[in-house]
């Protein structure tokens, strides 16, 4: 692949694109940020990145990006989105206003956030880069996780929280959402691996012995051994809905994927039987997948008690259909509005984010959102097909993988409301519309 650089970033652009790596390396450290200081602080820190974007747009120091101009519609969305959440608190719609000002401030952050990324991953290095760093986050999280689970500890100082040693969890508070945080950063690493394979099989044993040589000695081989680790951290998750979500995604965007790039190759097959065969039977069955499945099998609707939340949640969303509770609202609204059912239990949310997110935007602003999230999986499937990069094909099906897992796990988990899972995902969507842009001049795909 061919590159021309037009000019070197000014130093103040690389220290902001660096500023931004440095909140996706916090961000899932003090238990995903999800406590109300670690919150305030992350949006706190994305607001102040997004003032500091304005300012060097002002001083021409930054450009307005291809990726920028073509994701409006999304913006405009998730924009449309935080006004609406400042009506539920002006007009009072909201039933508690202290937690609805935090959703809007942590809405406000993750605009910020989507915006950043739009702006600032503008050339190939700058792809290559932000997903390294993704990735590293999550090979992070699995070997702690797992080290953690398969030691005597039982707390960390700066963590509150205790370890459970029959599953990993990470510095994350519920393991499902540890879970949920490595199913985005494998199609990461699972798309930017993707887009190093060769388009045509080896001619001969020697070009044959030469590729594997390479590939031994090069970054490919280093990067599927993290994903490899990935696996096994989401295996020791014994998440259900996690690894169901992350396979399931896995298998259907394989073949969307080699379809839409039209690269239905020996190559590519391979890599993906690879994926599946390895990880689930060698890697999975040592790591004891067999328990994952054990709990998928022992699940009926006896034994779980979230289809209860959810027949109780629908008959709230039902009542406050248009405007919703408030967002961030269903405890309250669920608890002490007298939706709860006499023997389901006090959860904090109602397990399933279409339901949450629906009864507290209601479905005016679980539309914008809805808008924002497809229109940016339509663009990363376009990606796949329209770009002649490879890299810029890989992320697209990396955005297209880490968008649609986590769209199935939300069917009973709440990721989209644990902080650090909410900002990946919208730096997956904004991704996304970095992979179908076309180059600005610092790169020539």
């Amino acid at each position: 692949m061919s590159e021309s650089v037009t000019k070197p970033y000014h130093w103040a652009n690389t220290a902001l694109y660096y500023y931004v790596l440095a909140i996706l390396v916090w961000a899932p450290l003090p238990l995903a940020s999800n406590r109300d200081w670690s919150t305030r602080l992350l949006a706190g820190l994305l607001l102040a990145g997004l003032l500091w974007a304005l300012l060097l747009l002002l001083l021409r120091q930054l450009r307005v990006t291809p990726a920028l101009r073509k994701a409006w519609p999304a913006l405009a969305a998730l924009v449309a989105v935080q006004v609406w959440v400042g009506m539920q608190l002006i007009f009072a719609i909201s039933v508690e206003p202290a937690s609805t000002h935090m959703a809007l401030r942590l809405g406000m952050g993750l605009v910020a956030a989507f915006f950043l990324v739009l702006v600032l991953v503008d050339s190939r290095e700058r792809i290559l880069s932000i997903t390294r760093v993704m990735v590293a986050c999550g090979v992070f999280q699995a070997f702690f996780a797992g080290a953690a689970m398969m030691s005597d500890l039982e707390h960390v100082a700066f963590l509150d929280k205790t370890f459970d040693r029959s599953s990993a969890s990470g510095t994350f508070i519920n393991r499902n959402h540890l879970a949920g945080f490595l199913e985005m950063n494998l199609a990461i690493g699972i798309g930017m691996l993707m887009a190093q394979l060769h388009r045509r099989p080896a001619g001969t044993w020697r070009e044959f012995l030469r590729r594997t040589i390479d590939t031994v000695l090069s970054g490919k081989f280093r990067l599927r051994l993290y994903l490899a680790i990935m696996v096994v951290g989401l295996v020791l998750t014994r998440s259900r809905m996690g690894n169901s979500a992350f396979f399931s995604s896995l298998l259907l965007c394989s073949v969307v994927g080699m379809w839409m790039q039209q690269r239905l190759t020996r190559n590519a097959v391979i890599f993906f039987v690879s994926l599946l065969l390895v990880d689930i039977y060698i890697v999975g069955n040592w790591f004891g997948v067999d328990e994952v499945v054990e709990r998928l099998q022992n699940t009926t609707l006896d034994t779980e008690k979230r289809d209860e939340v959810a027949i109780d949640t629908v008959a709230m969303w039902r009542d406050h259909f248009w405007v919703g509770t408030g967002a961030d609202t269903f405890f309250q609204a669920y608890v002490y509005g007298g939706y709860m059912s006499p023997d389901s239990l006090y959860y904090r949310h109602a397990e399933n984010d279409y339901l949450e997110i629906g009864t507290g935007f209601g479905f005016i602003g679980f539309s914008l959102l809805g808008t924002a999230v497809l229109t940016s999986l339509w663009q990363a499937l376009l990606a796949q097909r329209r770009r002649g990069s490879r890299i810029r094909q890989g992320l697209g099906f990396a955005s297209t993988m880490g968008i649609i897992t986590i769209l199935i796990h939300s069917f009973a988990d709440f990721n989209l409301h644990i902080p650090a899972n909410s900002l990946w995902f919208v730096v997956l969507l904004a991704l996304a519309w970095v992979a179908v842009s076309p180059a600005d001049g610092r790169e020539q795909a």
